[in-house]
């Protein structure tokens, strides 16, 4: 089973700066193509809407929950770059605009399945599953680092 990052293969989180003039036709063609399979709703489109107002805000509001303190700086470093700060910003202002398609697929990639299942709402029941075993995946991974560091304090 191929994920939807592999299957769509995302650009690198900082991939190099080229210089217009370096761009080929042909390279940005390939980059539209991957995409050619969404037909007339293609996502890179300017101006294609992937979420409306109540997903944005649930998006914003998912991500103010997980980073209370500097959104924006905390969502770069966990999308490792590939949202940057300055962008996830423009989510949050008054008038904000929302995540793109790309965007999303790098929230959905850092974040996982509670993401997604909190900005869809009503999600099916695959995706409950998924969300409440990533939220049992971390629950463990914190009760073993507080044994740890229970077992190194005693140790003393």
């Amino acid at each position: 089973l191929v994920s939807l990052a592999e299957e769509i293969r995302l650009p690198s989180p900082k991939p190099p700066m080229r210089r217009a003039s370096e761009i080929s036709v042909g390279h940005l063609s390939s980059i539209v193509g991957q995409f050619s399979r969404f037909g007339d709703s293609c996502p890179t489109r300017r101006g294609a809407h992937v979420l409306d107002s109540v997903g944005r805000e649930r998006v914003c509001e998912y991500l103010r929950r997980v980073h209370p303190q500097k959104t924006a700086e905390a969502i770069e470093a966990r999308t490792r770059g590939a949202v940057t700060a300055a962008r996830a910003r423009k989510w949050f202002g008054a008038r904000g605009s929302a995540p793109d398609f790309i965007a999303l697929l790098h929230l959905i990639r850092a974040y996982g399945a509670e993401f997604l299942v909190f900005v869809i709402g009503d999600a099916p029941e695959s995706l409950l599953e998924a969300a409440m075993a990533e939220q049992r995946a971390r629950i463990l991974e914190q009760r073993r680092a507080l044994e740890a560091e229970l077992e190194s304090l005693s140790s003393r």
